[in-house]
């Protein structure tokens, strides 16, 4: 809920700020929410998603995800299995629940079986990584800033892209400096790119 407005627009018009959000999600149910005393609601989740969506077309999207948090049906979870359908992540870290002793979940008498939420925990990561690759694929066309990180040998060098996507340009380049770079194919977890424009 820190995502306001106000942060959202500095976010979407600065040249200094990446265009990359991470926004904890845990679960898509109502009820899962409120039994880990969450403050939010899913329609208060998508709302903020949809907001910086719409603010930031191209920018990252990704959230923290929890399955098999104690009490959580089948019902539960494919709430929270259509609610990331729905919106536009680019990436997720699934998390699968584990008991800390001491903590009212951990005594919780309806603990998920670990197969099942092994399962869940599977198909949520299926999913992450379908969206991932879609992101991926929307990219290739494009022409977007990146920031140098290190020559892998004289072939290549590698850099992250300001929507937080790894790249391959060719050439051995500087590492720490920014440059234009046409998108021109996505193969596996990154992008082939050609700089179009060194950055003043």
């Amino acid at each position: 809920m820190d995502w306001s407005d106000d942060l959202i627009e500095m976010m979407a018009t600065s040249s200094r700020i990446a265009k990359h959000t991470h926004v904890p999600l845990q679960s898509g149910s109502d009820a899962v929410l409120r039994r880990m005393h969450r403050k939010y609601r899913p329609w208060h989740y998508r709302e903020k998603i949809w907001k910086i969506r719409g603010a930031m077309s191209s920018a990252a999207i990704g959230a923290d995800v929890m399955v098999g948090f104690p009490g959580e049906t089948e019902a539960e979870f494919f709430e929270t299995q259509r609610m990331i359908e729905e919106l536009p992540f680019t990436y997720l870290h699934v998390f699968t629940y584990s008991a800390r002793p001491g903590t009212p979940a951990a005594g919780h008498v309806n603990q998920v079986p670990v197969g099942i939420a092994r399962e869940r925990n599977h198909v949520l990561r299926e999913l992450a990584s379908a969206k991932k690759y879609a992101f991926m694929q929307s990219q290739v066309g494009r022409t977007v800033e990146a920031i140098t990180l290190r020559s892998g040998d004289d072939n290549f060098t590698e850099a992250l892209t300001d929507n937080y996507l790894r790249m391959k340009i060719p050439g051995r380049l500087e590492s720490n400096r920014w440059v234009e770079a046409g998108v021109e194919r996505a193969e596996g977890e990154i992008l082939d790119g050609r700089v179009t424009r060194a950055a003043a």
